[in-house]
């Protein structure tokens, strides 16, 4: 397994409204979702995705990354001397075996960032540097959340259905969150992305469904899932009226006939 490299060499990148900086790969396309950023390497070999969460334990920052079933560990779970972990999964598909390395975070201020790579065997080197490089660089800062009300955040999502949607440098994201007015939430997620080295693409995806309870705190969306995981989420305005921010993302705001 090669070691751990600190890279660098670009100006730093901040989420102030998630209270995070770090140093991105030099000379990588970069892209900025409402889901986070993300980064392709210039022979379009390796995909890094670097996006915020809000979990207090590793296994449920994993937990929440959607893959395949046929995902295996290859690299158990290891201490970061920086906090966080480290583990390294693969998937068998058609072009061999693609290599996804998760390094997960925790900020003292609550919640964290995950930091993913994605490559196949031959680039899974360069691939884990590049992460682990990006993992180094992390700086956390408090925050910058502006204030609200349960009541006010009552009205406006009790009974909706939050919709997130990502698309971008070979990697894709949906996430539905049906918040039903008697307490129950039911969550379905996908996920994908391509096969590096490969345009066909789409070989790597995942879907999932979950349930539990949910409630307001302040300005914060607190989803409990019948597992025993919480998933937190720092609510926020923004100017189209039918759209809200859950920790910086945009998810929008749609009526539902799936609560009964």
């Amino acid at each position: 397994m090669p070691c751990f490299a600190q890279g660098g060499g670009e100006e730093r990148v901040s989420d102030s409204a998630a209270g995070f900086s770090f140093g991105p790969p030099s000379g990588w396309t970069a892209n900025r979702g409402d889901d986070g950023f993300s980064y392709v390497n210039a022979g379009k070999t390796i995909l890094l995705v670097v996006r915020p969460h809000r979990y207090d334990t590793f296994e449920a920052a994993v937990r929440d990354t959607k893959l395949d079933a046929g995902t295996k560990i290859l690299v158990e779970p290891q201490d970061l001397k920086n906090g966080g972990k480290f583990v390294r999964l693969g998937k068998q598909t058609s072009e061999g075996v693609a290599v996804v390395d998760i390094f997960v975070l925790f900020s003292p201020n609550g919640g964290g960032v995950t930091i993913i790579g994605l490559a196949d065997q031959k680039n899974a080197g360069d691939s884990i540097s590049a992460a682990a490089a990006i993992a180094k660089s992390i700086e956390f800062t408090k925050p910058q959340m502006p204030a609200a009300t349960s009541s006010a955040w009552q009205s406006v999502l009790s009974g909706k259905h939050l919709l997130y949607m990502y698309s971008g440098n070979g990697y894709f994201e949906e996430k539905h969150i049906y918040l039903c007015a008697s307490g129950s939430f039911i969550q379905t997620t996908g996920s994908g992305g391509f096969t590096p080295g490969n345009s066909d693409g789409g070989s790597f995806a995942g879907r999932g469904g979950r349930r539990g309870s949910w409630q307001l705190n302040g300005s914060s969306l607190v989803l409990r899932f019948q597992d025993g995981s919480v998933g937190q989420y720092a609510i926020t305005r923004r100017q189209a009226s039918n759209e809200v921010g859950l920790n910086g993302n945009r998810y929008f705001i749609e009526s539902q006939s799936v609560c009964r």
